[in-house]
């Protein structure tokens, strides 16, 4: 009897140590699964943070960029009306030296 009672308690054991590790490995999927999830759920929040700051930096560099321009053209402008009243400055002293020229020319 006792070789029986120790085959008894031997298979008794080995059938908890399946059931533990059945168990054991139950758990340990779950835990991968949430593992899993939690982390593509974080990859996500972050990729949208990513967006999110992506188009505020986009917009301010855009932003930038339009009132740059905007100095440029501002001082281009600013340069053409400065060249356009020098030059009409030089066409009165021409017209008036051509006119002269002509008198002098009149009364030679």
């Amino acid at each position: 009897m006792r070789k029986e009672e120790t085959l008894q308690k031997i298979k008794a054991a080995e059938s908890q140590v399946r059931g533990t590790k059945e168990t054991v490995t139950v758990e340990r999927d779950r835990m991968l699964r949430d593992a899993r999830r939690e982390a593509f759920e974080l990859r996500e929040t972050l990729r949208r943070q990513a967006e999110t700051r992506y188009a505020g930096i986009l917009r301010e560099a855009e932003a930038v960029t339009a009132r740059q321009t905007e100095a440029v053209l501002a001082t281009g402008r600013d340069e053409a009306e400065s060249v356009k009243a020098e030059a009409a400055t030089n066409l009165e002293r021409a017209i008036d030296r051509l006119i002269e020229r002509f008198k002098g020319a009149l009364n030679a």
